[in-house]
């Protein structure tokens, strides 16, 4: 059993700790009580195991120069903020001391303890912002290092309505935002066409996995002009001056541990410069002014992609 002496006072009860090259703690795990002094307020980590619901983990972890990297929390305790006051169970840092991001559970999900039975413990919080304004159960937030909002993560149930210069669309899994507000990207519930430079396209990316709303498949930049899309039914025909003529769609390849179903690996398009390119190919780059680009829809593709994901919004 060890004691630390750290920047946020005398911690005790350590019957496990690692440490970084320099000899810094990286994190640790408690099993007594403490009490962490932080501008933020004072937290007490994890110490105990409650059973079914909560990870024992890491107590604490610490970035390379001592600061707070993460505190896993006994209890949950409510943290305000600029845009409202939230009860978490886990708060991360940023090497200069403000919060990275806030999680109101932190419950491990198994066959004892559901995903069901942690969305039915969330909270509602209510956020107001430049695109859209909703009350809903969150899985995180995060923000920037001035305060602001960067970004909401939602459960995989949930959506919202957000307000584009394209007209009210829906969102899952969550939103990003630039520093001043704005809309930096989001993740389409259903396929949502979009106007493009190129013309209109369905967006929707049938492979997105709910982990967290910090960069979506639709991505805006900062004056709100589409930056980059992702579309799981849409091809795209592009010939050039020499009547050249070269298709670029989503693809359906063999489930990898189920032969019987597709998977849908699905288009990624990015504008920038007068310019698109199809896919991560660096050959799919084109000048739009310099080629005829003819754009087509096959929504089958999402039914034959089908996986039966109770969460998949494609079928709904």
């Amino acid at each position: 059993m060890q004691n630390l002496t750290t920047k946020y006072g005398l911690i005790n009860g350590v019957p496990w700790i690692e440490y970084y090259d320099n000899g810094v703690i990286k994190e640790c795990i408690l099993n007594l009580h403490n009490e962490l002094n932080t501008p933020y307020g004072s937290f007490v980590p994890q110490y105990k195991d409650d059973g079914v619901r909560r990870k024992y983990t890491k107590s604490i972890s610490f970035h390379k120069n001592g600061t707070i990297k993460s505190i896993n929390l006994q209890d949950p305790v409510r943290v305000d903020t600029q845009v409202g006051s939230f009860l978490v169970e886990l708060i991360t840092f940023y090497e200069n001391g403000s919060i990275n991001k806030l999680f109101p559970l932190n419950g491990k999900i198994t066959g004892y303890w559901t995903e069901e039975n942690e969305y039915s413990l969330a909270d509602e919080y209510e956020f107001k912002l430049s695109f859209c304004e909703f009350k809903k159960k969150i899985i995180g937030v995060g923000f920037y290092e001035d305060g602001n909002l960067k970004n909401l993560t939602l459960w995989p149930e949930d959506y919202i309505e957000l307000n584009l210069p394209v007209g009210q669309v829906k969102g899952r899994i969550g939103v990003s935002l630039y520093s001043d507000g704005s809309l930096k990207s989001y993740e389409p519930f259903i396929p949502t066409k979009l106007k493009t430079p190129i013309g209109e396209i369905y967006a929707y990316d049938a492979s997105a996995v709910g982990i967290n709303g910090d960069s979506n498949s639709v991505k805006f930049n900062s004056d709100g002009s589409i930056k980059s899309l992702v579309t799981s039914t849409s091809k795209i025909s592009v010939t050039d001056r020499n009547s050249n003529t070269k298709i670029y769609e989503p693809k359906l390849k063999q489930n990898m541990f189920n032969p019987e179903v597709n998977d849908i690996e699905p288009l990624c398009i990015e504008f920038f410069d007068n310019r698109v390119r199809l896919g991560h190919d660096v050959n799919a780059e084109y000048s739009i002014k310099d080629v005829f680009i003819s754009i087509s829809n096959h929504p089958q593709l999402l039914n034959q992609g089908c996986s039966s994901c109770s969460n998949c919004s494609g079928c709904k």
